[in-house]
């Protein structure tokens, strides 16, 4: 059999506002298209399979600094395009991309939840096949079509409507979905998903992303996660063990966790954690892991310590809310009280990131509508967030994603704003995407807000920017007397602490427990303490650089014009 077809698979470049996004900081790729390329990396007609992230890209660059993708195609000129289609702020770069493909006479594909909700779109704009959910055995079906005969969809039309799971156009210009394809049952069957497939990379990854599963069993309105997957369902302890083994034998240290709720399975998630932990032990390796979590988590106490034995430092939460009103209204299915007791408590053991949707568009049905002004928002938020013990903190506006029921409502309530005045490189969080008048906010304020809470979280008040630019004087109180008062009031503290709690123990117990412990425990539990000042620090004068250049994209966006047409 020949060894024929080259196939390209490529992450579209974030907008340049996006870029400023915390999270498009942190170099990781996205797993789902490079888990899809992983099954055919080694078919047997294809003799080059290879991946571009535009994101952390350092190959061949056009005169306006973008991805030359005219020059790698002269090197390797490719049959087969993919496209990650899974983040709507990328949908104008990738529409564009995959025009560009189109003319090298590439067949292009794409997935991912945005083209997944709107395919139809996505095939007038230069995407020949649309895959839908899940696409490791959809690709290798493809494959056998697609490399049977060469000369493009047109000639493969009555071949590709066999292939359930896709969509793409007829010979009139007629939209073919081919129905839904059952999920995948069994995740250890699929090839281990392969991140070296990347090339022309300009930087290392800060962390290696590990999908050990999919899909989740609650039903949140703002989410697509369980529209594309379903339940959740997660590979077997050894698939996932064997992925990150094999990063850190290339000196990874930093991994994370792509699970939307690492949690939903406590007993292999600890089953999981006890294996990494015996891996570290065995071996003497330094894992750093971050892992999302539902705060439910705060409930297993096993789980606590195994993902602590494991080296989960960080929990990335989303508390979405500190309103009850907008949690029953996200079907969060948890109270603010119920938050901030768990997160009090996650916070003794793990660094906390919180995750939080600002405003979020109320119902207004009967019985379910409700009022806050945006200043009781505000408060509210503060007070929960010191209440809940959170480090760090993400603040967005809400985000009616393609798919989402969140969009369905507000496309039923005509309050979607068109894409003609919102496009879609504006889905990221950082910009007001529909009508919040009926909520009794104003667009404006509502647009600021969250950009306001995050600039005085992270660079103070008016005077703070001014006399303490960088948090330079922060650093020279904890580099100077600041360490010695800090220390000895932890220490204090930590030690009344543990005796409260011997002195609550049995006698047995505090018999067979060392008396030296009455020291070490304490001075141990305070340099933690101490580290936590140190490390909070550190990402906030590093989130503070972020926060101001989005200010200033955003004052050079004119998306307050846009606003004022409302």
């Amino acid at each position: 059999m020949r060894k024929d077809l080259t196939v390209i698979g490529i992450i579209p470049q974030y907008p340049s506002h996006s870029q400023n996004n915390i999270y498009a900081k942190i170099r990781m790729p996205a797993v789902g298209i490079l888990a899809v390329m992983s099954q055919i990396s080694h078919h047997p007609r294809c003799k080059d399979v290879y991946a571009i992230d535009e994101n952390n890209y350092g190959g061949p660059l056009t005169d306006q600094g973008l991805p030359d993708h005219f020059v790698l195609q002269t090197g390797k000129p490719a049959n087969l395009a993919l496209f990650y289609g899974g983040m709507s702020n990328s949908i104008p770069r990738m529409f564009s991309l995959a025009r560009q493909y189109q003319g090298f006479g590439a067949i292009t594909i794409a997935g991912g939840s945005h083209v997944d909700a709107l395919p139809q779109e996505a095939l007038h704009s230069g995407i020949d096949i649309v895959v839908h959910g899940e696409g490791e055995e959809t690709i290798l079906e493809l494959l056998a079509v697609l490399a049977a005969d060469k000369n493009g969809v047109p000639q493969n039309r009555t071949a590709l409507a066999s292939v359930s799971g896709i969509s793409f156009l007829d010979e009139t210009g007629a939209h073919v979905f081919t129905g839904r394809r059952e999920p995948i049952c069994d995740l250890n069957t699929l090839a281990d998903t392969d991140l070296t497939l990347i090339k022309y990379m300009k930087k290392r990854w800060s962390a290696i992303p590990i999908n050990r599963g999919r899909g989740c069993n609650f039903n949140c309105e703002f989410c697509v996660v369980n529209k594309q997957y379903g339940r959740y369902k997660s590979a077997s302890v050894e698939t996932a063990l064997r992925q990150m083994i094999r990063y850190a034998d290339l000196g990874y240290r930093d991994f994370f966790f792509t699970d939307d709720n690492f949690a939903q399975r406590p007993q292999e998630a600890i089953a999981l954690c006890d294996a990494i932990s015996d891996y570290k032990r065995k071996f003497r390796k330094k894992i750093d892991i971050v892992v999302q979590v539902r705060t439910e988590a705060a409930e297993n106490d096993a789980l606590i310590e195994a993902m602590r034995r494991a080296g989960v430092t960080t929990l990335a939460i989303g508390y979405e809310s500190p309103v009850s009103e907008e949690l029953q209204a996200m079907r969060k299915g948890v109270t603010v009280e119920k938050l901030i007791a768990r997160s009090k408590k996650l916070s003794g053991y793990f660094y906390l990131h919180g995750m939080f949707i600002f405003g979020y568009p109320a119902r207004r049905q009967a019985g379910e509508d409700f009022r806050i002004t945006i200043k009781q928002w505000a408060q509210s938020f503060k007070t929960f967030v010191e209440k809940a013990r959170i480090d760090t903190i993400q603040l967005l506006n809400a985000v009616p994603l393609p798919g989402s029921d969140l969009r369905s409502r507000l496309e039923h309530e005509g309050r979607i704003l068109p894409l003609s005045m919102v496009g879609w490189d504006r889905y990221d969080g950082l910009f007001l995407c529909y009508d919040p008048r009926p909520d009794g906010f104003d667009p404006d304020d509502l647009q600021n807000m969250p950009k306001t809470l995050m600039k005085k979280k992270y660079l103070g008040g008016f005077l703070s920017r001014k006399l303490n630019y960088g948090n330079w004087l922060n650093w020279v109180y904890l580099a100077t007397i600041g360490f010695p008062i800090q220390f000895i009031g932890f220490y204090s503290r930590r030690f009344v602490q543990h005796v409260a709690e011997r002195l609550k123990a049995g006698k047995t117990e505090r018999r067979h427990t060392p008396v030296h412990t009455l020291f070490t425990v304490p001075l141990a539990n305070a340099w933690g303490d101490i580290k936590r000042r140190w490390r909070n620090l550190f990402v906030k004068t590093y989130a503070g650089a972020i926060t101001k250049r989005w200010f200033k994209e955003y004052q050079h966006s004119g998306y307050i014009n846009t606003l004022r047409q409302l």
